[in-house]
């Protein structure tokens, strides 16, 4: 998990330019935080959206319609600018999130005294029409060459499917019927789309709290769209009664249906579940079990939850049990169950297969690269050995990555990185990246000892750094190691911290430093 501090900028173009509607622009930004920081807190962040007209002067030659659409974005963290551009390049955001969230509608006219998504209207100003829904389309259908229909929406080069989360700020059973009509065409084009080039379809939820107003009416009966998820939410037990309404309303269809326990409020007795099950078949029906969260939150309690548990398992229907109820879940002797529907297991495991192809890609790529390195420092001079093996080190974001996932794999439990001011700064940030941990850079200066004229290796630390590394485990990291006096200078310093190193590692080092002095290291350095 990466750390909200370390994107702090003071630069004022360190927002971005984007032609999407501020309802989006707030979904994607609070999802694309909230699976990368550690500690993230939508209520400390502040999201400023305006047209270009207001301030990018180069655009006002485009045409009225267009210069309309674009939109300047900024970000603040606890009044902190953050660099968005770098944010979003760090995390590759469109390949590391798997779930996008989408507001085909905005606004909900139930109003849930718990309703988190007003919590976020409010906050961000996203609207001040909650009560009304608003519909953003309707959205178009294309023909390609061969007259096949290609959607507006869900129309996203991507080498895995996406799982899309269609209800964040609406309930499907609010939309008007022309609508659901609208976005369900987009659904079927984009399905068909997907399995004529021969990938797996994404999957949609859509979720309700008023399954009596779902109309499937326009959906033929026999169109296979099992990859969409449409839920209702049961919170109390005098609504179980919406269990058989989204029954009657979904059963004649090819979907997967889900009952939504959350927040769970008081005891449910586990009523139609076997109506239920028998229904959808066991690869299609899923249940979510969550408690309420947030400040006044209601406190879950097991016994609420039990019976739902027990008659789940008995009829071996998935379950996801949301983390927030983990603890009480373990307390009682229970398995924590993270389970999914046959379509999202599909679409997981299309995942899990394209990124272990490409981690083996990785891996061979490293190995290919190590191997010329060592061929290209065996022609050369001794004198030029390490310089060319930083370079090559340096230049490589592939083989960063690589490097830090197989060093963190060799390494002990720490707590904080430690580098010196030198090529093994992108190693430390990568390092720090990939395990959450916090990274340090020591500066350096070096000093003339006229007694054996060579130079000594001194770093130094701030008050602050020094601070953070008392009592704490310290991984002390370098790219390259030759002499070995740069880990030890780095060493003195954590002692002099009143910290304690956890280990010394490098990418490459010469083998008999590596064993005299205790280095944990990837390669051998040719010499």
């Amino acid at each position: 998990m990466l750390r909200i501090e370390d994107y702090y900028t003071n630069a004022p173009s360190a927002g971005i330019t984007t032609f999407l509607d501020k309802p989006e622009i707030v979904n994607r930004l609070m999802n694309i935080f909230y699976m990368n920081f550690k500690g993230y807190d939508y209520n400390r962040m502040k999201i400023e959206v305006y047209s270009v007209r207001e301030e990018l002067e180069e655009y006002k030659n485009l045409s009225p319609t267009l210069l309309d659409q674009i939109r300047r974005v900024r970000v603040y963290y606890d009044d902190q600018q953050l660099a968005l551009k770098r944010i979003l390049n760090d995390i590759n955001h469109d390949t590391h999130l798997n779930t996008k969230v989408y507001s085909p509608v905005v606004g909900c006219s139930i109003n849930c005294r718990y309703c988190f998504s007003k919590k976020v209207f409010d906050h961000f100003g996203v609207t001040d029409r909650l009560r009304k829904p608003e519909f953003r389309g309707p959205y178009k259908l294309f023909k390609d060459a061969d007259g096949n229909d290609i959607p507006e929406l869900f129309n996203i080069e991507s080498e895995t499917p996406i799982d899309w989360f269609l209800t964040y700020m609406s309930d499907f059973g609010c939309w008007a019927p022309e609508w659901q009509e609208n976005v369900l065409k987009q659904i079927i084009a984009a399905n068909e789309m997907k399995r004529r080039n021969g990938k797996c379809p994404d999957t949609f939820q859509l979720v309700t709290k008023c399954p009596k107003g779902i109309d499937l009416s326009s959906v033929p009966e026999d169109t296979d769209i099992r990859n969409v998820v449409i839920s209702c939410t049961v919170d109390k037990n005098s609504v179980t009664d919406r269990i058989p309404e989204l029954i009657g309303k979904i059963k004649s269809h090819r979907v997967t249906a889900c009952i939504v326990y959350q927040p769970v409020l008081e005891h449910i007795d586990p009523v139609h579940l076997d109506e239920f099950v028998k229904t959808f078949g066991k690869g299609n029906s899923w249940v979510v079990i969550g408690s309420e969260i947030g400040e006044n939150a209601v406190p879950l309690e097991f016994a609420w939850i039990k019976d739902i548990i027990d008659k789940c398992i008995e009829l071996d229907i998935p379950v996801k049990m949301e983390y927030d109820i983990k603890r009480v879940v373990d307390e009682n002797g229970y398995t924590f169950l993270v389970q999914e529907p046959e379509p999202m297991q599909e679409t997981r495991a299309v995942r899990n297969r394209y990124f272990a192809m490409k981690a083996a890609e990785t891996s061979e790529k490293y190995d290919k690269k190590v191997e010329e390195l060592n061929r290209k420092l065996e022609k050369c001079p001794s004198s030029d050995k390490i310089s060319i093996a930083d370079s090559i080190m340096f230049a490589s974001v592939d083989i960063t990555v690589e490097n830090s996932k197989r060093l963190l794999e060799k390494s002990p439990n720490f707590d904080i990185i430690l580098t010196a001011e030198s090529k093994g700064i992108p190693l430390a940030y990568e390092m720090s990246r990939q395990s959450g941990k916090v990274y340090i850079v020591a500066r350096k200066s070096a000093n003339q000892t006229s007694a054996v004229n060579k130079r000594v290796k001194e770093f130094f630390l701030d008050a602050d750094d020094t601070e953070l590394i008392r009592d704490k485990r310290v991984l002390i990291v370098d790219d390259i190691v030759s002499t070995g006096e740069s880990l030890k200078a780095l060493n003195a310093l954590v002692e002099k911290s009143s910290g304690i190193t956890a280990a010394k590692v490098a990418v490459l080092a010469e083998n008999n430093i590596a064993k005299r002095d205790r280095i944990t290291f990837l390669e051998k350095l040719s010499v």
